[in-house]
């Protein structure tokens, strides 16, 4: 499997000089393997460069598998720009968290409404196929495929590829389960509740070959945060080891973070990872970068 990366920033672009090194592009990652379908993993804005690259060096890839891990605007914001969905002979398979008040397609429809773009989803010329997750596997070619429910302001999901015994977790956009209720009564049930939901998460990433987690914030940053559905540096990092995880990719960067700031954080990490045997690779996910597993 080959993952690369197309858009790594979180909440919102964030372009410039001091982003240049991991880039300012929103959510965006690219799975391929030979004989497997192409498989995209969110569509932020980093999706446009990746519909170019997709015509220019896989013009026989008609069939398209696009998981989205929730539907907040930094996720999808690039849907319309992806140039597959313009093309006829084009198969887009998307896939998604479902959801109980719209359909997944109603979501996705809205933001093509003429008020807010210039194309109508009734004029698009591929084939779009609509496909609504909850937690579970499913089979895509050799891929199995494993979702799990994160915890985020909107219902979203982390997902797990597995093929020939090599697994890649994609988790963003989550942050750790804490008791919310300042209450004596319940609070030991709460708490078990918390465990139980955090031990899930855990089994869920254990021994990965590739985590891509979420890591918006520094610990500090954190306690300003909590309650946004994002996590720390430090709850990550702490995550990976427990759960045995081979290599670790920090991702959904802060859009003020510069790229000065962010090797930094990283170059803490790595200081405090000393002590552990895992994982043995910790790295800032950034655009253009790919690992092969």
């Amino acid at each position: 499997m080959k993952i690369q990366f197309w858009g790594v920033r979180g909440s919102i672009p964030a372009p410039g000089p001091a982003t240049s090194f991991f880039g300012g592009n929103t959510s965006c990652l690219f799975l391929h393997d030979d004989d497997e379908p192409l498989v995209i993993l969110d569509a932020g804005t980093g999706i446009r460069g990746l519909g170019m690259e997709l015509l220019r060096n896989y013009p026989n890839n008609k069939d398209i598998h696009l998981f989205f891990s929730h539907t907040h605007w930094d996720h999808i914001q690039g849907l319309p720009f992806f140039a597959p969905l313009y093309i006829p002979d084009y198969t887009i398979n998307i896939y998604g968290p479902v959801h109980y008040e719209k359909t997944l397609e109603e979501i996705l429809d809205r933001q093509m409404e003429y008020t807010y773009f210039p194309v109508r989803v009734a004029e698009l010329q591929a084939k779009i196929k609509y496909h609504e997750l909850k937690e579970g596997v499913i089979k895509l070619n050799g891929y199995s495929v494993q979702s799990k429910y994160l915890n985020h302001p909107v219902l979203c999901l982390g997902y797990k590829f597995t093929k020939n015994g090599k697994s890649f977790v994609y988790c963003t956009d989550h942050e750790p389960y804490y008791n919310f209720l300042d209450d004596e009564e319940t609070a030991e049930e709460m708490n078990q509740i918390v465990d139980e939901q955090n031990g899930r998460l855990l089994d869920f990433i254990n021994r990965a070959d590739l985590l891509v987690m979420d890591s918006q914030y520094t610990a500090k940053e954190y306690s300003a945060h909590v309650g946004w559905g994002h996590c720390s540096t430090d709850y990550t990092l702490d995550l990976a080891i427990k759960a045995g995880v081979s290599r670790y990719a920090l991702f959904h960067h802060d859009p003020d973070r510069t790229d000065e700031q962010e090797k930094q954080i990283i170059a803490d990490l790595l200081e405090k990872k000393e002590d552990s045997k895992q994982p043995r690779e910790i790295f800032g996910a950034r655009e253009g970068l790919t690992i092969d597993i």
